[in-house]
């Protein structure tokens, strides 16, 4: 009996799992906010929390891909700050979005530094890929609900 199992696949296979997941909660995402575009009420509380460790966040994270290892660790740390902070009710959705398309942009860092390690340039190269659309999505995302800073992609 052979084993199957593929760490590599089944990383893979959850990627692109919650890219599908992402795809399919952008489809119903639209943006709101005060008279002047500015996010008010419980919308805008939550941003102003998030949009500071987006800040700090960028200002570690230079070129994607260039340190991989740091990298996904920085955004694990920022993901996780992220997370601490209550979603408001009247826009779920959109913020777990952002969320995840984050945690997305973890998880493709981590597979990039995992293939250097092992010298798989071609998978390394696929991950960063990865980790440059996932970034663009999560870019999309808080734009879509309003942020300003985590609306600016890595």
């Amino acid at each position: 009996m052979t084993n199957d199992y593929s760490p590599a696949v089944t990383a893979t296979r959850a990627r692109v799992c919650a890219v599908a997941v992402f795809a399919a909660l952008a489809v119903g995402a639209c943006g709101s906010g005060g008279d002047d575009g500015r996010l008010t009420g419980s919308k805008g509380a939550y941003a102003a929390q998030l949009d500071p460790i987006c800040t700090e966040l960028q200002g570690k994270i230079g070129e994607l891909g260039q340190d991989p290892g740091k990298q996904a660790a920085e955004v694990q740390e920022a993901v996780n700050r992220m997370m601490a902070v209550p979603v408001p009710n009247n826009d779920e959705q959109r913020a777990k979005l952002y969320i995840a398309a984050m945690q997305n942009v973890y998880l493709s860092l981590q597979d990039v530094d995992q293939s250097r390690k092992v010298n798989d340039q071609p998978r390394a190269a696929k991950a960063l890929d990865g980790a440059v659309a996932n970034n663009e999505n999560a870019a999309k995302a808080a734009k879509s609900y309003g942020m300003v800073e985590c609306a600016r992609p890595l």
